[in-house]
């Protein structure tokens, strides 16, 4: 028909449009992806995979910045891919009309475009007449009205935005003091068996004694330091008396009896008020 082949005309221009805008959006979200990869060290991420840590660690291919800067942009391709495939699940798919499109963007089309589109197979004085009328409205008609060019523009200067700001990172090096590893680092860790469902057990608490542990010696006031659950200056031995006690009877009680540990020092004289204040916070 005549005005047929100026809707296939139309029809690939908008679809060329409509392409080169999705495009240059998947662009754009490859560069802010990248971008924020680069600026919070995002390549720590790859250390978090066992595998592929030691694989970067020993891989001698490339340079370990450049190595880097690969990570990322692939990262980014993930990230990006990752929502694209988001973006079209929760989108409805609707098919594109450009019959209708042009009826609600040109009145002076609406209805003629349809009726003449439908009986486009019925060639007769009155459809030629409509045909002839259509082709004329259609050639005079702006498509350019119906592209998404301000959306490609303003898409294509933010691209160039961001493609300027990761060169000059990669170029200076520049990124801020922030990474996941130091993120990681001030999250509190959690006590052990949380996260198994248990519960941690309590250790038991330490006992104190409040032994004043200063001496005087030769006029100067020296500071001690006694922990008694250390168990230091015990020792196995059994004084004289406690043995000849043990080893002298013979009753059914003294069997039962066990050797209890002594306790075994020099220490010079100076000390014994303090070793005696000691044993009497001991077993009080």
């Amino acid at each position: 028909m005549f005005f047929e082949s100026m809707l296939v005309k139309y029809r690939d221009y908008l679809k060329r449009s409509y392409g080169i805008l999705g495009f240059l959006q998947i662009a754009e979200r490859f560069a802010f992806f990248f971008l924020l990869l680069i600026l919070f060290n995002g390549y720590e991420f790859a250390y978090f995979f066992p595998g592929l840590n030691t694989f970067i660690k020993t891989q001698t291919y490339v340079e370990p910045y450049w190595f880097n800067i690969i990570l990322m942009a692939a990262g980014a391709v993930i990230l990006t891919f990752l929502l694209v495939i988001a973006c079209k699940l929760r989108s409805k798919k609707r098919e594109f009309n450009l019959i209708n499109t042009l009826e609600g963007n040109f009145p002076g089309l609406r209805t003629k475009l349809s009726t003449a589109y439908d009986n486009k197979q019925n060639l007769n004085i009155v459809t030629k007449k409509l045909f002839e009328d259509m082709q004329k409205q259609l050639t005079d008609i702006n498509i350019k009205r119906l592209a998404p060019r301000n959306q490609i523009f303003r898409t294509f200067v933010i691209f160039l935005i961001f493609s300027g700001v990761i060169i000059y990172c990669i170029n200076q090096g520049f990124s801020f003091d922030i990474s996941p590893s130091r993120l990681m680092e001030k999250v509190p860790n959690l006590p052990d068996g949380t996260a198994s469902g248990k519960e941690e057990e309590k250790a038991p608490q330490e006992t104190k004694y409040n032994v004043d542990a200063v001496i005087t010696k030769n006029g100067e006031k020296i500071e001690m330091e006694i922990n008694p659950t250390l168990g230091l200056g015990f020792t196995n031995q059994i004084d004289t008396d406690t043995t000849n006690k043990l080893s002298g009877g013979s009753n059914s009680s003294n069997k039962e009896l066990r050797y209890s540990q002594t306790y075994s020092e020099n220490l010079p004289e100076e000390y014994e008020p303090l070793i005696k204040q000691y044993f009497e916070k001991l077993s009080s």
